[in-house]
């Protein structure tokens, strides 16, 4: 997937919005990622010029994308840690923060009684409607300080 500046705003116009707002970054370049595990991935390339997008040679990026997908399963296969508990950057404060939008995600959905596509999109449209991160809004959720009826009725 390529998209240049005006492809995101005709694609993507609220996550356009999002990352013209907040990053210096212009384009996108999602490649995806060889499923060697489990599973399919992508690694996402971000220019702060859409211009520089036609200069990138996609056969090195996907080459790139190959090295990534032999490393994570070499790692796999090697690693020392268990599935259940998983690599020592698991547990840092990033991470953490990612699994309570999961948390947060289920809660949702059980407590509006909704699928977790919808429960996502009332999520994302709330924190956004904030000025929020998803993370702080689920972080909200968990604590109580939102409450998943608020999402629903577009309260803040």
């Amino acid at each position: 997937m390529f998209a240049v500046e005006d492809d995101l705003r005709r694609r993507w116009p609220v996550f356009t919005d999002l990352l013209l707002g907040s990053t210096p970054f212009r384009a996108v370049v999602a490649l995806p990622l060889q499923p060697a595990l489990a599973g399919a991935g992508a690694i996402d390339l971000y220019f702060r010029r859409s211009g520089d997008v036609p200069d990138l040679d996609v056969f090195e990026a996907l080459a790139v994308g190959e090295l990534v997908t032999s490393a994570l399963g070499d790692a796999a296969v090697w690693s020392s840690w268990s599935p259940a508990e998983g690599p020592d950057w698991m547990h840092g404060p990033t991470p953490r923060r990612r699994a309570a939008v999961w948390e947060a995600l289920g809660k949702v959905s059980v407590e509006l009684e909704v699928g977790t596509p919808a429960a996502l999109d009332l999520m994302r449209g709330s924190a956004y409607g904030r000025g929020a991160t998803l993370e702080d809004l689920a972080a909200g959720l968990l604590s109580g300080a939102v409450r998943a009826v608020d999402l629903a009725a577009g309260n803040r």
